[in-house]
């Protein structure tokens, strides 16, 4: 009736004051209606002492939640109104859930579902109020979520083609009313956390698990000096370095596997990402289930072996591999007199890979130089259940941050390592050769001719041993090299000395870079045209594009 007198009003001139103020009159009519509706239909999906999540704003939340709790009085309601941040960190500590349901504004639907699913139990209710309408024929992004067709190659990307076909495999929906139901069949979905998130989630008090230090994140480090050209790269190595404070954590009987994936019940936990302050947490050994979820790969039921005793767990996504080696199980190491307090009797943990079932010789003179003992090494080929696990924060993680506390680690691992080896007349210049055909400079002795014109040796890193290559590199007053791992020993050279590299515009890590400003050193970068795609891609230097920036810098040695 009052629907029809509003339009019948609406068409009379002059009268759409009065359509206004009766539509207003209306609403609370329309809320209650709803709010009415939404409590059937959760109090038909919940099952006895339900756990159910409204999200949304805090208003409508708030007024629904106590609705259900007088129709369920045994069913366990909570709202989040926060941000995407302070709901994630709050579902972990709550859920799973067994309905949740979706209040929020129509625009962000899409982003809340990708983010939210998996809060919800197996066999539970996602419920979209009003959003049969997804599905109509001026459906919105969720709807197109749910059309298994999709958009067709090249409009979405890989990681939203990823989604669509896990919504694909394992959701399914259906529309009651206005209102769009979907579940999911998922038995064990695991929740991403971020190192400040984890920390939030430990302050929450329901944890076994344990923060035992942080260390503040200070001030950034300052710029080093140094160009790239002749063409900077489309992400210029000269910008910003990020902040990070590092963390401290104890975990107790959480499933350690390898290539650094560590769990709990419902949790990834973060030490499991080594690019820890990347916009989208990624690792090559999970299948991404969204934004905020993820599953192990190969996955393996049933209850792992368990390894009694502290271990601190010092593996990388890429073990044995030397730059990988150097720039994130060092940058950890800074916890091994944690450790050693925690438990004199801790070992550390390591995984295998194919390529490397056992650590090999330059792994573990790198863990002794770091003050461990090559007997206290573990090295697993399985998951493992692990009774305690101590993990520090990586004080070092390309492209974002470099904490200056790893200028310590460095020196006196530096120094551990120099001593090994006798002292002799090592060259003031030299240029790090590349045998490898990955990332290879196609015309590399082109480079090198020019390097040898100004009185630079060229050497490979690989044919000294690593006490060796402290010395020569402490001992250089330029090093020029290709960029990656063979330049990485620079790290160990606690005095400001001149870099030249000589890479490639698909080339986007920092690492050189960054090591370059905990010491002070110059770093400049000829940048040569890629070819092909991708970080891994080879390239050409061009004589006439980059040889004039090239000799420019060479000749304003001194």
């Amino acid at each position: 009736m009052r629907r029809r007198l509003v339009a019948a009003v609406a068409g009379v001139p002059g009268a759409r004051r009065v359509a206004r103020q009766l539509r207003r009159a209306s609403a609370p009519a329309r809320r209650i209606g709803r709010g009415r509706r939404l409590t059937e239909v959760v109090a038909r999906l919940a099952p006895e002492n339900a756990s159910v999540a409204l999200i949304g704003a805090a208003a409508e939340t708030g007024t629904l939640a106590e609705r259900i709790r007088s129709g369920a009085p045994g069913a366990v309601v909570t709202t989040y109104p926060g941000d995407e941040t302070e709901r994630h960190v709050a579902m972990v500590v709550a859920g799973p859930f067994d309905v949740l349901v979706d209040l929020g504004d129509p625009a962000g639907r899409l982003r809340r579902f990708e983010t939210t699913l998996f809060h919800l139990r197996r066999g539970g209710t996602y419920l979209v109020p009003d959003g049969a309408a997804e599905l109509g024929p001026r459906r919105g992004d969720l709807g197109a979520l749910l059309d298994p067709v999709g958009p067709g190659p090249g409009v979405e990307s890989a990681r939203q083609s990823e989604f669509r076909a896990v919504v694909a495999r394992h959701v399914t929906h259906r529309v009651a009313g206005p209102d769009l139901l979907l579940t999911h069949d998922v038995v064990r979905v695991l929740a991403k956390m971020r190192e400040d998130e984890f920390n939030d989630y430990l302050r929450a008090g329901t944890s076994r698990h344990r923060l035992l230090k942080t260390i503040p994140a200070g001030p950034p480090l300052a710029a080093p000096p140094g160009e790239e050209g002749p063409e900077p790269r489309k992400q210029p190595m000269h910008r910003p370095i990020g902040r990070a404070t590092i963390s401290l954590r104890e975990y107790r009987d959480v499933s350690v596997g390898k290539w650094q994936v560590i769990t709990d019940e419902r949790v990834l936990l973060p030490d499991t990402y080594r690019h820890n302050q990347w916009a989208a947490l990624t690792h090559t050994k999970l299948l991404e289930y969204g934004p905020r979820f993820a599953v192990p790969k190969p996955w393996r039921p049933g209850e792992p072996p368990r390894l009694e005793g502290t271990f601190l767990h010092l593996d990388n996504e890429f073990r044995g591999h030397f730059g990988h080696l150097l720039t994130e199980s060092l940058s950890r190491v800074w916890a091994w007199p944690e450790a050693l307090a925690i438990d004199p009797d801790v070992r550390v943990l390591l995984g295998a890979t194919k390529p490397r079932p056992r650590p090999l010789e330059y792994e573990l003179m790198l863990y002794e130089a770091a003050g461990i003992p090559r007997d206290r090494i573990v090295v697993i080929d399985r998951p493992v259940r692990v009774d305690r696990l101590i993990a520090g924060t990586p004080l070092f993680s390309h492209p974002q941050y470099v904490h200056p506390h790893i200028a310590e680690t460095w020196r006196e691992v530096g120094d551990r390592l120099a001593d090994q080896a006798e002292d002799r007349d090592w060259p003031r210049r030299f240029f790090v050769g590349r045998r490898s055909d990955k990332r290879a400079c196609v015309n590399g002795t082109e480079v090198e001719a020019i390097f040898a014109e100004y009185g630079f040796e060229v050497l490979y890193p690989e044919d000294y041993t690593l006490g060796e290559q402290v010395r020569l590199f402490r001992s250089a007053e330029v090093v020029a090299g290709y960029a990656g791992s063979g330049l990485f020993q620079i790290a160990f050279v606690p005095e400001p000395t001149h870099v030249i590299m000589v890479g490639s515009a698909a080339y986007t890590p920092r690492n050189e870079y960054l090591m370059a400003a905990v010491h002070g050193h110059r770093v400049d970068a000829v940048v040569c045209e890629p070819i092909g795609r991708g970080i891994q891609a080879s390239y050409t230097f061009d004589a006439e594009r980059e040889g004039p920036f090239l000799r420019s810098l060479l000749d304003r040695l001194p």
